[in-house]
């Protein structure tokens, strides 16, 4: 019998460590653990996996990930360093993070998850010879990038490392400054004063509505601090209850245009949902949501005028930053949100490029009776009720037989469309999926960014639905790229990550959506559990579908996840609970189909083993 071809391919490979890491330890075991994993939840992981990488291997305080480009993976560390220099800058010096990072461009061998090799080898001595705070990337790495990022690299010359033949030459990321001609790299320690001083910079600037106006001149890229929003629902002071629904869309569409921007992270609708009504603390906001900033506001409509009041405020200080008031006719409420979220968006000193501000542009449809039909479409269609989709769809074609451009209408229409095909509502599912798509792309021929997003999600939607994984995927990426808060998107990247093996991705991708909306829907619980138990992380995986089936509890799917789970943490009495509800919820389960959309045939084989462990 003959061995089987080595898998080979050439990849990028990014090297993580923390330095002094023994020594935070030491000082204080739960707090730096603490610490480390929020800064992986926060920062790291997601970089990773926003810059299309792959999480290969975690050694406690090292990480090992996987490119197909090294212009990404430079990127990512670029990104990574410069938000854990802001971050860290306010910490006194004993008790600082700083990362060690290298990069390698070299062949590896594929073996399952895992990867070996010399081009792995040499990405971790890279990061061993690295300076506190830098990056360190190969000659082979160099060659990549070296004309295609506004980085400057400093050639560190020859290096003898451990058990590679040939010296290797390194060039170090001078992160203080875009590309200019090499000079030689600043001191750690000056680099650690030139991120106190773009920290003091941006805090000074805090509060000018006309920052954005010279932002553009900081070396810095605006995502390195991103600001953590959340917007509140806008109160309905319109004397009728009935029309919460436009200050509700309002309040949507602002948290739309803000996701736009690279500096800002905003909390989904879901998550801030549950504080319309609410007599809730801004610390307590705050702390619930993991967010710093807050915006407030009302919407009143009267004599066919909008009176838009707003303000933004700093929880963590329980200090008003800025606060405004703007009225106009109907129509002018897309001006209005606009100028709402610059305000904001300049107040909390983000850079805005002319880019973004194009994107924050509300499209105008060509009726506001059309905009004021689809917000109420919108509200129904939370609900994911039959009668009440049904309800929906007669109006957005109402609002389209007003406005037949309108990108908005178009793109939930494409979700109703789906719906309906999900929950088998109609006789013939498949063509109930092909108008979605119809519908989804003449939303996406109207070039409305946030529309755009919408339609985009729906279209990994529907390509998750009918198992094109890859579609999926590069849909939701599409999503992401113009709007990087988008809750869904990334709920829909994690599920078809999950589905095509990539575990690790997959988990910071669903962890990320949870993050602007703690409030997943079950499909979102049911994947991240997934991820965890084929990462045999079946305490956190357990804890996944637990979560979800609190909320519903006859989701067959779930109890078997938590079956599988439980066996495998040896839980014999909650796995034989839930292998009950199994058979009661599905008195037909068969195990051999259960996961049989996974692409990678031993996760479809792991997972059946922990049903059979439980009983099923």
């Amino acid at each position: 019998m003959t061995n089987p071809a080595v898998q080979r391919r050439l990849a990028a490979i990014l090297a993580i460590d923390i330095v002094g890491f023994s020594r935070l330890m030491g000082a204080d075991e739960e707090g730096t653990l603490a610490r480390l994993k929020l800064l992986r939840a926060d920062l790291i992981d997601p970089a990773i996996a926003g810059l299309r990488g792959r999480i290969f291997k975690t050694t406690g305080d090292g990480i090992l990930a996987e490119f197909a480009s090294v212009v990404d993976a430079v990127q990512c560390a670029a990104k990574v360093q410069t938000a854990i220099a802001l971050r860290e800058a306010a910490e006194p010096p004993e008790r600082r993070m700083a990362l060690r990072v290298g990069i390698n461009l070299g062949d590896i061998i594929i073996e399952g998850d895992d990867i070996y090799g010399d081009g792995v080898n040499i990405a971790a001595r890279l990061e061993g010879i690295c300076e506190p705070g830098s990056v360190a990337i190969s000659a082979s790495a160099y060659e990549q990038v070296r004309d295609k990022l506004p980085l400057r690299f400093v050639d560190r010359g020859e290096h003898t490392v451990k058990n590679i033949a040939r010296p290797v030459r390194v060039y170090g990321l001078d992160l203080g400054a875009p590309s200019a001609a090499p000079k030689k790299a600043a001191p750690a320690r000056k680099k650690w004063r030139r991120a106190l001083l773009i920290a003091a910079v941006a805090a000074l600037a805090v509060g000018s509505a006309l920052w954005y106006s010279f932002s553009a001149r900081l070396a810095k890229p605006a995502d390195a601090a991103a600001a953590t929003i959340a917007v509140l629902p806008f109160a309905n002071q319109s004397g009728d209850p009935k029309r919460d629904y436009f200050s509700d869309g309002v309040t949507e569409d602002i948290i739309t245009a803000l996701g736009r921007f690279s500096g800002v992270r905003v909390s989904a609708r879901n998550a801030v949902q549950a504080y319309k009504g609410r007599n809730a603390s801004p610390a307590e906001i705050s702390r619930d949501l993991g967010v710093r900033y807050l915006v407030q506001g009302s919407v009143r409509q009267a004599d066919a005028r909008v009176r838009v009041a707003v303000e933004l405020s700093d929880a963590s200080k329980g200090t008003l930053l800025w606060s405004e008031h703007y009225e106009g006719e109907g129509k002018e409420v897309f001006e209005i949100q606009d100028r709402i979220v610059k305000n904001i968006v300049g107040a909390l000193a983000v850079k805005l490029t002319s880019l973004e501000q194009q994107r924050a542009a509300a499209k105008l449809p060509e009726s506001m009776d059309a905009y004021d039909l689809v917000l109420r479409a919108r509200e129904l269609m939370r609900t994911s009720d039959r009668k009440h989709i049904r309800e929906a769809m007669a109006l957005l074609n109402q609002a389209l037989q007003l406005s037949p451009k309108y990108a908005e209408a178009h793109a939930a229409l494409a979700s109703c469309e789906l719906q309906r095909a999900l929950f088998g509502w109609v006789e013939d599912p498949a063509a109930a999926v092909r108008r979605a798509e119809a519908a989804a792309q003449r939303a996406l021929a109207a070039d409305d960014p946030g529309a755009n997003a919408r339609a985009l999600g729906v279209l990994a939607s529907l390509h998750t639905f009918t198992g094109n994984f890859d579609a999926a995927l590069g849909e939701a990426d599409r999503a992401i790229a113009l709007n990087a808060s988008d809750a869904l998107a990334y709920q829909l990247r994690g599920g078809a990550l999950m589905w095509l093996g990539r575990i690790p991705e997959s988990i910071a991708a669903t962890e990320a959506a949870r993050r602007f909306d703690p409030r997943l829907s079950s499909e979102a619980d049911f994947n991240l559990g997934m991820a965890y138990y084929l990462a045999g992380r079946y305490r956190d995986a357990l804890a996944a579908f637990n979560d979800s089936l609190r909320v519903e509890p006859d989701l067959v799917f779930l109890q078997a996840g938590r079956a599988a789970a439980a066996a495998e943490m040896q839980d014999t009495a909650q796995a034989e609970q839930a292998a009950a509800a199994v058979r009661r919820l599905d008195p037909f389960f068969k195990v051999e189909t259960y996961g049989r959309r996974l692409v990678n045939p031993a996760h479809g084989a792991k997972l059946q083993e922990g049903l059979r462990k439980a009983g099923l």
